[in-house]
């Protein structure tokens, strides 16, 4: 008996590409969230909606973070940025929905769909770089140099100048002059 291939190939091909969502083979399953601050070398701790430790890093530094926390819900996450001498900094990292999933509308379907919030890639983070500025802790105190020299006031115009005399010279600094 003779078949032909090419029908056979074609089938499996639209049950591959029906199997399958875009944004699951466009976006994946993580997402890469760049996170920065001022002052850099700030430590960085990311931490779930149960408050479990998923990541961390260096400021700046990238994390890769699930997009999903559970089927058909997004990802919720906290970034704590703590540097000494600063006040930690409580960043929270939402999602929101992956426009590859309207791709879904033309070539996955239904099944697309479903796979694409199986796998998580039906979400993206709202923001894929943070920066924020640490404020100087309260308990620091005012952040000034002590080697730095004091800044006086300029004078009050309306009071005189002071009169300061010329101290007499000593006979060794006379004769170094002459």
């Amino acid at each position: 008996m003779k078949t032909n291939v090419a029908p056979c190939a074609a089938i499996a091909g639209l049950i591959c590409l029906l199997s399958t969502g875009c944004a699951s083979i466009v976006s994946g399953r993580r997402a890469d969230v760049t996170i920065n601050s001022y002052p850099s070398n700030a430590h960085v701790v990311v931490r779930d909606d149960q408050g479990k430790d998923v990541a961390s890093c260096t400021t700046p530094g990238t994390v890769s973070l699930k997009r999903n926390r559970k089927w058909g819900l997004p990802a919720r996450y906290t970034a704590s940025i703590e540097s000494p001498g600063y006040e930690t900094a409580e960043v929270p990292i939402r999602s929101t929905m992956n426009p590859w999933i309207l791709g879904n509308v033309v070539f996955g379907g239904i099944p697309g769909l479903l796979v694409d919030n199986v796998t998580g890639a039906a979400w993206q983070p709202k923001d894929k770089e943070i920066h924020r500025d640490l404020l100087p802790s309260a308990d620091q105190g005012p952040l000034v140099s002590q080697a730095s020299p004091s800044i006086t006031s300029p004078p009050d115009p309306m009071q005189p100048a002071a009169y300061v005399a010329e101290q007499p010279r000593s006979s060794a600094s006379r004769t170094a002059m002459h």
